[in-house]
């Protein structure tokens, strides 16, 4: 029998956490531009990267561009209607007047930072609440020898061509459970019989 890590489906989606969760999106959006395959994926992803960081997000009720800029990305539409982000050009005549236009939106940065982290921190808050209420009373019972199991493929994290397959093998059967948390898996084979 050979040893390898694996953990529940649902612990890995609960592990995943803030950061992978917001890959599905960007894995979707990717699967719909460059095809199943990937192949294209290189051309698209910085494309896809930025309007994603472009976008308002829930939490916060701005865009990582915004949080970190202070202003709205300046997309080729803002530039058509003159928009030009909240500043009076009209007023803006030599350097000081600049400096003080740019300043203003630096300062409204601030406050639109200081009033991100309040929403994301409130829909933290939320969150943590509706899983309480959403799994109270409920508990992950360990897995005992005899459950059927997924084993993760990681080795499809890196490869190109695999980008968009099912990253999942198995069904296995847990032999046991090995010191250190990994699991002996069986596979059963067409005779049958089990195999490790």
């Amino acid at each position: 029998p050979r040893s390898i890590g694996i953990k529940t489906f649902q612990e890995l989606l609960r592990n995943k956490g803030m950061v992978e969760r917001g890959h599905g999106p960007l894995k979707a959006a990717l699967v719909k531009l460059a095809g199943e395959s990937g192949k294209n994926c290189r051309k698209f992803l910085p494309l896809v990267l930025f309007a994603d960081r472009i976008s308002t997000k829930r939490t916060t009720g701005y865009s990582p561009y915004e949080l970190v800029f202070g202003q709205r990305a300046a997309l080729p539409i803002d530039l058509d209607i003159e928009s030009y982000l909240g500043v009076d050009w009209e007023e803006v005549r030599d350097t000081t007047d600049l400096l003080v236009a740019r300043s203003k939106q630096l300062e409204r940065s601030e406050d639109s930072r200081r009033l991100a982290y309040e929403r994301m921190m409130n829909s933290r808050e939320e969150s943590v609440r509706y899983w309480q209420e959403k799994n109270f009373g409920k508990f992950r019972h360990p897995l005992q020898s005899g459950d059927l199991v997924l084993a993760y493929n990681r080795s499809l994290e890196v490869q190109w061509g695999q980008l968009f397959a099912h990253k999942w093998n198995g069904p296995y059967r847990i032999v046991k459970q090995v010191q250190g948390g990994s699991y002996v898996l069986a596979e059963r084979s067409l005779m049958g019989r089990a195999q490790t």
